[in-house]
């Protein structure tokens, strides 16, 4: 038994020096993907009535919830990331409202999206997404709510 642990201890302190390594250093080779995929230069501000809130994307579309907004150059498919529509501060919408959407317009596959970081319903602003384009989790809008650091 002690011989055969004793032979096992190199493999395992070499797997954990493996695992101690790749979790340092995939973080330093990592491209900022967040800043290549939403540009806040890019953003505009787009008005129009809610045709439909999707809580589930279509087939074929971008994750997470949707608002399909009719503006005056037609109709836009506003991606709310998964969180949107969901836990404290999320975004309260129905068919109809007037909304306004701060965000960019996305190509993903060969579908046009728009990236919505925020949305003003009612004189209240929804903040969806971070300045990097970042999902706002539900636990990341108390804090923010609160005023504490991301």
């Amino acid at each position: 038994m002690r011989r055969s642990l004793s032979k096992s201890i190199p493999l395992i302190a070499g797997l954990l020096a493996g695992l101690l390594f790749a979790t340092l250093v995939v973080p330093l080779i990592a491209q900022p993907v967040n800043e290549q995929y939403y540009d806040i230069s890019k953003e505009v501000t787009l008005s129009g009535t809610v045709a439909s809130v999707l809580r589930t994307p279509a087939p074929g579309t971008y994750f997470g919830s949707h608002l399909v907004l009719d503006t005056v150059n037609g109709k836009v498919n506003a991606s709310l990331g998964r969180w949107g529509l969901e836990g404290k501060g999320a975004l309260s919408v129905t068919p109809g409202q007037q909304v306004e959407v701060t965000g960019i317009m996305k190509t993903v596959g060969d579908k046009e999206v728009f990236l919505a970081r925020e949305v003003k319903v009612n004189g209240k602003v929804y903040i969806l997404r971070n300045e990097h384009g970042i999902e706002m989790s539900p636990q990341a809008r108390r804090m923010a709510e609160r005023g504490e650091a991301r």
